[in-house]
């Protein structure tokens, strides 16, 4: 299942494209994709249940602001938290700069983040140890090429390694 802040931008449709690829090619990846009037929570918990019975994984679109603490009951934290409490797989997917693992909004003007709940659930969850496929330079195809690899092998290839096509 990507887990990503679904915010319209650039990224966002980069990381539908690359489930469009993926599911053309067999790969059973989930990414939420509702239509006016729908409501996406819905799609979420269906999801994350579905993972967690057969015990996915959770590819995490790692943004400059993934898993902020924002008024949704299912946002990117929230789906970070239940994957982590749950030991499920998770697989970052770097696509922000520095600072790594991401440091989103928090603070005491922050509307829902004061103590910095979010950095703490990405040190935990994504440790700067834990192996991530960095995105940052990749066309979609390549970036499915790569999610598709992880998903095969089942293990991390690591930082800079290239995926067989």
């Amino acid at each position: 299942m990507f887990s990503a802040r679904f915010d319209g931008s650039e990224i966002e449709r980069k990381f539908r494209e690359v489930h469009r690829l993926l599911d053309e090619n067999g790969y059973q990846v989930l990414i939420v994709d509702v239509c006016a009037g729908d409501d996406f929570g819905d799609d979420t918990m269906a999801y994350l249940g579905k993972i967690k019975k057969h015990k996915g994984v959770l590819l995490s679109v790692c943004t400059w602001h993934y898993a902020e603490v924002t008024n949704s009951k299912y946002s990117s934290f929230e789906e970070l938290k239940f994957a982590h409490g749950n030991d499920l797989h998770i697989l970052p997917l770097r696509v922000c700069d520095d600072p790594w693992p991401p440091e989103p909004p928090s603070g005491p003007n922050h509307g829902y983040d004061k103590m910095g709940k979010a950095e703490g659930l990405l040190g935990m969850a994504i440790p700067p140890s834990k192996m991530y496929v960095d995105c940052r330079k990749l066309s979609e195809h390549q970036i499915a090429l790569r999610i598709a690899q992880e998903l095969r092998q089942g293990i991390a290839v690591g930082h800079g390694q290239k995926a067989s096509p």
